[in-house]
């Protein structure tokens, strides 16, 4: 059944062992770090949003 549901994707599975190596990555990230990572992010869209959105303003402007 499975076979069925990958046929046509581009996807492929995971067998029992990539399975295991994945989980273990994932389990070694606390929520501090993911805290952490999330805020680095937030801080970085809010500096970089307005200046993308003036940007694009004035590239449309510009061709118009």
């Amino acid at each position: 059944m499975e076979e069925k549901r990958f046929r046509g994707s581009a996807l492929e599975g995971l067998n029992s062992s990539e399975l295991l190596i994945c989980g273990g990555v994932a389990a070694q990230l606390n929520l501090s770090d993911l805290i952490s990572i999330i805020r680095k992010i937030m801080e970085f869209l809010d500096d970089y949003i307005p200046q993308l959105i003036r940007g694009l303003k004035d590239g449309y402007d510009h061709v118009k």
